[in-house]
Protein backbone atom coordinates (compact mmCIF):
# COMPACT_ATOMS: atom_id res chain seq x y z
CA UNK A 1 0.00 0.00 0.00
CA UNK A 2 1.33 3.21 -1.08
CA UNK A 3 2.17 5.77 1.53
CA UNK A 4 0.39 9.44 1.72
CA UNK A 5 3.30 11.98 0.24
CA UNK A 6 2.72 15.45 2.35
CA UNK A 7 3.84 18.22 0.76
CA UNK A 8 5.45 20.79 3.08
CA UNK A 9 8.20 23.20 3.07
CA UNK A 10 10.80 22.52 6.33
CA UNK A 11 12.32 25.81 7.80
CA UNK A 12 14.97 26.21 9.79
CA UNK A 13 16.04 29.79 11.95
CA UNK A 14 17.64 30.99 15.09
CA UNK A 15 16.51 33.15 17.57
CA UNK A 16 19.11 34.64 19.69
CA UNK A 17 17.74 36.14 22.94
CA UNK A 18 20.01 38.98 25.13
CA UNK A 19 18.94 41.02 27.75
CA UNK A 20 20.06 44.88 27.14
CA UNK A 21 23.53 44.52 27.58
CA UNK A 22 23.70 42.21 24.96
CA UNK A 23 24.39 39.13 26.92
CA UNK A 24 22.81 35.94 26.25
CA UNK A 25 19.37 34.65 28.32
CA UNK A 26 19.68 30.85 28.78
CA UNK A 27 16.79 28.51 29.07
CA UNK A 28 14.33 30.98 27.80
CA UNK A 29 11.04 29.24 25.84
CA UNK A 30 10.26 31.42 22.60
CA UNK A 31 6.98 30.94 20.81
CA UNK A 32 6.80 31.74 17.28
CA UNK A 33 3.38 32.24 15.13
CA UNK A 34 3.50 31.79 11.55
CA UNK A 35 1.57 32.97 8.75
CA UNK A 36 0.74 31.81 5.40
CA UNK A 37 -0.27 33.42 2.27
CA UNK A 38 -3.51 30.93 1.94
CA UNK A 39 -3.40 28.63 5.26
CA UNK A 40 -4.16 29.18 8.76
CA UNK A 41 -1.52 30.02 11.41
CA UNK A 42 0.64 27.84 13.27
CA UNK A 43 2.69 27.74 16.41
CA UNK A 44 5.94 26.31 17.38
CA UNK A 45 8.08 26.81 20.28
CA UNK A 46 11.75 26.43 21.08
CA UNK A 47 13.68 27.07 24.46
CA UNK A 48 17.18 28.99 24.16
CA UNK A 49 20.31 27.13 25.13
CA UNK A 50 23.27 28.46 26.76
CA UNK A 51 24.01 30.48 24.36
CA UNK A 52 21.06 32.45 24.07
CA UNK A 53 19.93 30.71 20.80
CA UNK A 54 16.78 28.87 20.26
CA UNK A 55 16.36 26.81 17.04
CA UNK A 56 13.01 26.51 14.88
CA UNK A 57 13.16 23.15 12.77
CA UNK A 58 9.66 23.05 11.21
CA UNK A 59 7.88 21.35 8.48
CA UNK A 60 5.00 24.31 7.03
CA UNK A 61 1.92 23.51 4.88
CA UNK A 62 3.76 26.35 2.48
CA UNK A 63 6.18 28.87 3.02
CA UNK A 64 5.80 31.05 6.03
CA UNK A 65 4.97 34.76 4.69
CA UNK A 66 5.98 36.29 8.37
CA UNK A 67 6.78 35.21 12.07
CA UNK A 68 5.63 36.94 15.02
CA UNK A 69 7.48 35.97 18.12
CA UNK A 70 6.62 35.65 22.02
CA UNK A 71 8.29 35.59 25.03
CA UNK A 72 5.48 34.42 27.31
CA UNK A 73 2.70 36.53 26.83
CA UNK A 74 4.75 39.82 25.25
CA UNK A 75 4.66 39.95 21.78
CA UNK A 76 8.03 40.84 21.13
CA UNK A 77 7.81 41.45 17.19
CA UNK A 78 6.69 40.32 13.39
CA UNK A 79 9.65 39.43 11.30
CA UNK A 80 9.92 38.38 7.78
CA UNK A 81 11.44 34.84 8.03
CA UNK A 82 13.33 32.56 5.48
CA UNK A 83 15.40 29.57 5.92
CA UNK A 84 18.67 29.92 7.63
CA UNK A 85 17.77 33.07 9.47
CA UNK A 86 19.38 34.50 12.51
CA UNK A 87 16.84 36.86 14.40
CA UNK A 88 18.51 38.81 17.18
CA UNK A 89 15.70 39.60 20.06
CA UNK A 90 16.43 41.57 22.89
CA UNK A 91 14.55 40.66 26.02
Amino acid sequence: MPGRVVNATLLCFEVRAVDGEVMPVPELEVGARFTYPQAASTWSTAVTDGDGCATFRDHHPETPQQVCLYVGDERCGTYPVADGASIVLEV
